[in-house]
């Protein structure tokens, strides 16, 4: 006799992604990161350079980038409806390049609720954004035979030129070991919109003029 079964996504992870190619801001932003001059080599970052190097960077925060960032923030905005969560507000951001054999080890955004990747400039065959799955170490007798949603150990992203993905702060991530000549990311945490309040150099540019048009 076939009985029937009823398949339960138990506590799944919410990864989005949006499309943002031909962003009006996409030609400034690359051009940016190619003329940029704060940058050093970081530890988690092999074979590239990243702007990243006191923590407190808000490379999204510039004038010239101020429609980028309400997209991304609207974007945000959009993942915390989905995953039924307190609305953020973006932080911190700061920008990775990647050459051949470059890669990023595995890490987490400590102290944030949403992070986010944004790729203004991918070459051909750049190496994918890699999550891994919170539950790996709990599926030690599993005895996988394929590969299903329920027992996946890693979720890939092919980094195309334009693309967000958002997630969870938390989950650890890497970039294994790149092939392209180039491979630019925008990178960036969140705070609880109710803290701002701790922050007083974040704004919401969708509702307050930015720093530089202040009198």
């Amino acid at each position: 006799m076939q009985y029937e079964a009823r398949h339960y996504p138990a506590f799944p992870t919410l990864v989005s992604s949006f499309d943002l190619k031909d962003h009006p801001c996409e030609k400034t932003v690359i051009d940016m990161i190619g003329t940029w001059e704060k940058t050093s080599d970081h530890v988690l970052v092999h074979e590239g350079q990243s702007s990243y190097i006191t923590g407190d960077e808000m490379f999204l925060n510039d004038s010239r980038l101020v429609a980028l960032w309400k997209t991304i923030q609207e974007c945000c905005d959009q993942y915390s409806t989905e995953a039924g969560i307190d609305y953020t507000l973006i932080s911190t951001s700061w920008f990775n390049t990647l050459y051949e054999r470059g890669s990023v080890t595995a890490h987490r955004h400590e102290r944030s609720v949403i992070s986010g990747a944004y790729y203004p400039k991918i070459d051909p065959n750049s190496s994918p954004l890699v999550f891994e799955s919170p539950l790996q170490p709990y599926m030690m007798n599993m005895n996988n035979i394929r590969e299903t949603n329920y027992n996946a150990y890693n979720l890939d992203f092919v980094p195309q030129n334009g693309l967000l993905v958002l997630f969870p702060s938390w989950m650890r991530h890497s970039v294994p070991s790149n092939v392209s000549q180039s491979r630019f990311t925008i990178s960036f945490n969140t705070i609880r919109r109710d803290d701002r309040e701790h922050f007083q150099t974040l704004r919401d540019y969708r509702t307050e003029p930015h720093e530089s048009s202040d009198s």
